[in-house]
């Protein structure tokens, strides 16, 4: 599962315990503002490294003046 999935489906949780007046707002903007900060500060910790290389496939274009 993607990350983004995962927050998806967090944030449906947390909007249906609102709904179901399991917490309240407070306590749901309390939560998103902590999961921000996490992800903030592992962003943080992850600042020097790049992303993978991507594996680079010729373009179409290229192919066809090769022929």
């Amino acid at each position: 599962m993607g990350y983004l999935q995962e927050v998806d489906r967090w944030l449906d949780m947390l909007c249906t315990d609102l709904a179901d007046q399991k917490i309240t707002f407070s306590e749901m903007k309390r939560d998103i503002r902590s999961r921000i900060l996490e992800s903030y500060k592992n962003g943080l910790k992850a600042g020097g490294q790049s992303p993978a290389p991507r594996e680079r496939k010729p373009s179409r274009l290229r192919e066809r003046q090769a022929v």
